[in-house]
């Protein structure tokens, strides 16, 4: 058996958080299992959904509730009582395959951090595929994600994303830079499979092992953005690679559920909150001093933009 063979036969978890997602996950949720082989399993997080999400789900993948007595020796972001949640478990079997199915339903919301951070625990695999409800996979996207792993050094592969079927604006692949005293972050400009400076919380593929080390998600960008960024600028401190595959191809709709919770101004000022937070925890000294020569400067445009 071939070094690759072997990697296609490995199984594999997949993550989804959800809140309120009902509609996304119907949409959805069809393409993500008939990319999944035999032996993956599906994780979903409903964070306290109050959409007849569970139900859906429940009658779906005939769920029955397993008992958690208690979580032990896990990073502070993972400091949940198991009271705070409930876990239930399932099968999909269809298409000559049969995927695990685990359920997590946190009592309160949590939002997406805390969320995604408690299913990385629930994943039995060495690795898992991070996408948002409102993304759709290719066939082969999971497959190629797979074939990806050929370095022991790598931390996570980012995807080739895609607003629908029909469109050719592309995403998935990016830059980050140090500019007036703040972290600034952009699309890349080619799409060409290679290093990436973050891959998206929205089509990842990560390892569990390293994930768990660094501690996941850092829930002081609650209740959502940068997180991701910061979380893949952590493994590359450590020399962990992080990776763009541009035959990884997703197809994701952004049909925000932050959005429809805090509305775009909220929204716009919660991502100016978190690349503060995010510069002000990840700068050099000699950025920090420049990171409060030019704060007037960025609270005025802060201002502006509200």
């Amino acid at each position: 058996m071939t070094y690759l063979t072997k990697i296609s036969r490995m199984h594999i978890s997949i993550i989804i958080p959800t809140y309120n997602g009902l509609a996304k996950l119907k949409k959805h949720l069809p393409s993500v299992l008939a990319a999944a082989a035999d032996g993956d399993e599906l994780v979903i997080g409903d964070d306290a959904s109050i959409d007849q999400t569970f139900d859906w789900l429940k009658t779906q993948f005939q769920l029955t509730e397993v008992i958690v007595a208690r979580l032990l020796n896990l990073p502070t972001n993972y400091q949940l009582k198991s009271s705070a949640f409930k876990l239930y478990q399932g099968h999909f079997s269809a298409q000559h395959k049969i995927i695990a199915i685990r359920v997590l339903v946190s009592a309160r919301n949590l939002r997406y951090a805390a969320t995604v951070n408690l299913a990385a625990v629930f994943c039995t695999h060495d690795y898992f595929f991070l996408i948002n409800n409102d993304v759709s996979c290719r066939l082969d996207c999971i497959e190629i994600l797979k074939r990806s792993l050929t370095d022991s050094q790598l931390f996570a592969v980012g995807c080739l994303e895609y607003p629908n079927k029909n469109s050719t604006e592309k995403s998935g692949k990016n830059i980050l830079w140090f500019e007036r005293g703040l972290f600034q972050h952009s699309k890349a400009v080619d799409f060409e499979t290679g290093a990436t400076a973050w891959v998206s919380g929205g089509s990842g593929f990560f390892s569990k092992n390293k994930w768990l080390q660094l501690g996941g998600f850092d829930l002081r960008f609650y209740p959502a953005y940068w997180e991701d960024i910061d979380l893949c600028f952590r493994a590359r401190r450590r020399g962990w690679k992080v990776w763009f595959n541009a035959k990884a191809v997703v197809y994701h709709e952004h049909e925000s559920t932050h959005l429809d919770v805090f509305g775009q101004s909220v929204i716009t000022q919660i991502s100016w909150k978190n690349a503060t937070t995010f510069t002000w925890k990840n700068s050099s000294l000699s950025q920090k001093f420049l990171f409060i020569c030019w704060s007037p400067y960025w609270l005025v445009q802060r201002l502006r933009s509200r």
